[in-house]
């Protein structure tokens, strides 16, 4: 692995996030209301509290049209926040002990399902604007967003650790 290449990729992945971040944020908060107060996230999870078709009516129109162009922007992001933790846990890997080798490369190798999760839930969510009824594709949308958010938090987690425990900063051992 070309330590240099996946150095310059974390930079451009890292910007292309920020920039993708920024702009899902913007087109999020056309979509927080009562029904939705955490967005395109409420709506991820709608399922579980039954609000899919609420949040539907209450966006209307223009607000259904507000989160198809994040849910499309999201495919792109998909690729973009999985892909900056890979690198980055690549570029600790080497510098953690033997033993946590393979655990590192595990936390790298599952946000392939990350991203994944995250496409069926997209999916899923666009079939619910398009049918105008959360009814068929709400659990769908929420066990994928479930099944993300832990995985993403388990590997955000561990890359976290190994950064500070074993630090990009630091001098690799010999």
């Amino acid at each position: 692995m070309n330590t240099k290449i996946l150095k310059r990729t974390f930079w451009v992945f890292l910007l292309l996030f920020v920039f993708a971040s920024v702009a899902l944020t913007v087109i999020d908060s056309g979509l927080r209301n009562s029904t939705t107060p955490h967005g395109i996230v409420s709506f991820e999870l709608c399922a579980y509290t039954a609000s899919c078709d609420a949040a539907l009516i209450q966006w209307g129109t223009k607000g259904q049209a507000l989160a198809l162009l994040s849910l499309g922007l999201d495919y792109l992001f998909l690729f973009l926040y999985p892909g900056l933790i890979v690198i980055g846990l690549l570029l600790i890997a080497p510098r953690v002990p033997r033993n946590l080798f393979r655990l590192t490369m595990f936390a790298a190798w599952s946000c392939v399902a990350i991203g994944l999760a995250d496409a069926i839930e997209n999916y899923a969510l666009i079939q619910i604007i398009l049918s105008e009824s959360g009814s068929r594709y709400g659990l769908l949308a929420s066990i994928s967003a479930t099944i993300k958010f832990v995985l993403l938090g388990i590997a955000l987690l561990w890359w976290l650790f190994t950064t500070v425990k074993y630090g990009l900063l630091k001098r690799q051992p010999s």
